[in-house]
């Protein structure tokens, strides 16, 4: 008996393919080896498997922005092994075929695996448990605008039952490997990762016929909720019922960015009601449809690119807003010779919401010490709270076990309200009030308590320049200083803006953000040096006219503009995100602008004659107290009683207050919701292409990364 094992990717390292993506050349080369093991009579089974921390993470995404039109790609195409063959080629194997699951399994790799006879996940306990512990399998299609396209949504149902596989495939949500062997996913999890003891299972699976574990032979379990049903239709119609009363967000409507959604629940149906090879003509109808004629697809596939090109910045070039520092220069690799984050002691400077949230991060990431500094003990000690309170609810949720989070409270996080604690740091983050003095303040104190000379110390500042905030630490610090702009609630939002000074930072402290960033698993988007950097320079436009709205017209209401925004599916209207960031941070930020009127009347120094300017925004924060819903008052009322004191109320103070400021020359006419939306997006789209045309952003798909993670512009909709 000799057993052959088939590498995904080939058996040596790869560096063009090193997640062994199922690309054209690898389909083929799978193909041959199989080909050749079915026709040597010597081999009797087979193991397919990958390099880790990958088994396949699936099809080649670069394969899908080809025109679909185009008959000379069309043609090609018809010369070239299909994941569908590949797969068909597999489970039609007279003799037995083993995945060995090595590591990550997405998309057209679970699809490859779900064509094989019997699947075992290797949980090595040696030299490879760092990736066992990342071992996923999942069908993640939907996230990109598609479905799965190699028998993803005939062969799943059949082997974990209706209601498991529309879970995993309209959500795109991935199962660990305990879950993959409770639901039936794969059949062993195997305590090794020496391809001798794989050998071993193959040997065992001889003894079976192929035929009697072919998924395509199988019919769906009528189970739902462990109880029996009449058809497999059934048990679809009530999983997606309950799906949508529990999650309704995650089964949007076609025309509400659930094309891809729709098509998944439509082909699952098809698994219900045809047999295996009708279901796969209608899979691959429907998938091919959704590649050629969605743009929703075409949007998201737009925006996975886009998450990918971010690290793709200029680095260590010398452009207008990225400094190069010819000491400083050093290769790519040395950007991770921050020590090993359990050796890391992280310093926050702010025990306020954003402070926390910050810390919240760097705790969840597995950082070895993190401090938290505050001057005030009373603020300290709520920052404290607020963090017992996200890890407890983590806890809750089942994100962490509760004795990690014990443990990171009571060993791992050092609150103090003495700022010498930094003194150690190889990282401080400071997430102080949005003030230029106050920022200099705390740099000149950090840069003599903080004794390592390559510590990075980093401002959270959202709007005010880094290249000033540097000016006040030593000439040699300089280089190592940089903005980290996290966006709030900071636990939450996956983006930072990584801002670049002109005259400070340099590309190995842009280089180190970048990486510190990814270990937090966050998005980072490196930008250039400005009033507001990407994000909230292109959001002041965006506010402004929000404001100039309510008074240039008499019959345009808050909920009005705010309705017009969420009809294009973004997460908030501008007024309510106001409420949430709170309008004392806006008006703030107007004050350190120079427009606000000062304690004498006089208006702000950089409010130019002619300007367009409403006071609307400010005199509601400093007559009225309405600072959004922290305060339970902002635009809208909010009541703890309703919707946990989130959900915006209609306010007749409001109402009354905004006629106080209407224009003499106000329209009657009241806005029609397309009118609003261009009125709202046409400022922010301008202010973007003068941030390209400055260099502040290196490329388009920057600022729509920023927006979608930072903002909530929906992926669905383009950009």
């Amino acid at each position: 008996m000799t057993v052959q094992v088939l590498y995904i990717g080939g058996t040596t390292n790869n560096s063009k393919n090193k997640v062994n993506a199922l690309g054209k050349e690898t389909r083929q080369q799978l193909w041959n080896a199989l080909q050749e093991a079915l026709l040597d009579a010597s081999i009797t089974s087979l193991v397919v498997t990958g390099r880790p921390p990958f088994f396949s993470a699936g099809a080649d995404i670069s394969e899908f922005l080809v025109d679909h039109h185009d008959s000379n790609e069309e043609d090609a195409s018809k010369n070239e092994v299909s994941l569908v063959q590949l797969c068909d080629a597999l489970e039609a194997s007279p003799k037995p075929v083993v995945a060995a699951i090595n590591g990550m399994a997405l998309g057209g790799g679970c699809e490859l695996a779900l064509a094989c006879h019997y699947r075992i996940i290797l949980n090595s306990t040696k030299s490879n448990a760092n990736h066992t512990s990342k071992i996923q399998m999942g069908l993640p299609e939907t996230q990109i605008g598609l479905i799965p396209g190699a028998g993803g949504t005939q062969r799943l149902p059949r082997l974990v039952g209706m209601e498991q596989a529309l879970q995993m495939i309209v959500t795109g949500q991935s199962v660990g490997p305990q879950q993959a062997l409770h639901m039936g996913l794969v059949d062993a999890i195997v305590n090794t990762n020496n391809m001798e003891d794989v050998q071993r299972w193959a040997e065992w699976a001889e003894l079976f016929l192929p035929r009697t574990r072919q998924t395509c032979l199988q019919s769906p379990p009528k189970t739902h909720h462990g109880r029996k049903t009449e058809t497999e239709l059934e048990v679809l119609e009530a999983a997606v019922q309950t799906m949508s009363m529990s999650m309704s967000m995650k089964l949007p409507t076609a025309a509400w960015g659930g094309d891809a959604v729709q098509a998944a629940i439509q082909a699952l149906k098809a698994a219900a009601t045809m047999d295996f090879d009708e279901g796969m003509v209608e899979e691959g109808r429907l998938f091919t449809h959704l590649l050629a004629h969605s743009a929703q697809g075409r949007a998201r596939r737009h925006v996975f690119f886009a998450e990918r090109a971010v690290h793709k910045t200029r680095r260590g070039t010398n452009t207008n807003h990225m400094h190069t520092n010819t000491n400083n220069k050093k290769k790519d690799s040395d950007a991770r010779l921050l020590a090993p984050k359990q050796e890391m002691v992280v310093g926050v400077v702010g025990a306020g919401t954003m402070g926390s949230g910050i810390a919240v991060s760097f705790l969840r990431a597995g950082y070895g010490t993190v401090r938290l500094y505050d001057s005030n003990p009373d603020g300290l000690k709520r920052g404290v709270s607020l963090i017992s309170n996200i890890l407890n609810g983590d806890v809750k949720k089942g994100r962490q076990t509760a004795i990690r989070a014990k443990h990171m409270l009571d060993h791992v996080l050092q609150p103090s309200s003495s700022l010498t604690c930094m003194k150690d740091c190889h990282v401080v983050v400071e997430a102080a009030f949005e003030s230029m003095p106050v920022k200099q303040a705390i740099f000149q104190q950090l840069d003599q308590i903080v004794t390592s000379p390559h510590a990075l110390l980093l401002s959270n500042t959202s709007t005010l320049s880094v290249d000033e905030i540097a000016s006040v630490v030593s000439p040699q610090r300089r280089s190592q200083v940089a903005g980290m702009h996290f966006f709030s609630p900071a636990h939450l939002m996956k983006l930072v803006e990584i801002v670049v000074g002109f005259n400070s930072t340099s590309p190995h402290t842009a280089l180190q953000v970048s990486h510190l960033t990814k270990s937090l698993s966050k998005v980072g988007v490196t930008v250039g040096n400005c009033e507001g950097f990407v994000g909230n320079r292109m959001l002041f436009p965006y506010t402004a006219e929000m404001c100039h709205i309510l008074t240039d017209t008499t019959g345009t209401t808050i909920s009005d503009v705010d309705s017009a925004i969420l009809q294009l599916g973004v997460a908030l209207g501008p007024f309510m995100m106001s409420d949430l960031a709170g309008n004392d941070i806006g008006y703030m930020i107007r004050t350190e602008k120079g427009l606000v009127r000062d304690k004498t009347g006089q208006a702000g120094p950089h409010r130019t004659p002619g300007m367009r300017y409403t006071e609307l925004a400010d005199d509601m924060v400093v007559q009225l107290g309405r600072v959004g819903q922290k305060g339970l008052k902002g635009w809208y009322d909010y009541d703890p009683a309703v919707g946990k004191g989130r959900k915006p109320i209609p306010s007749k103070e409001m109402t009354q207050f905004i006629a106080k400021y209407r224009l003499e020359t106000a329209s009657p006419h009241k806005l029609s919701s397309q009118e609003i939306v261009e009125r709202i997006l046409f400022p922010l789209v301008n202010e973007g292409f003068k941030i390209l045309e400055e260099g502040i952003a290196d490329k388009p798909s920057d600022i729509d990364i920023i927006y979608i993670y930072g903002y909530g512009w929906p992926a669905w909709q383009g950009t």
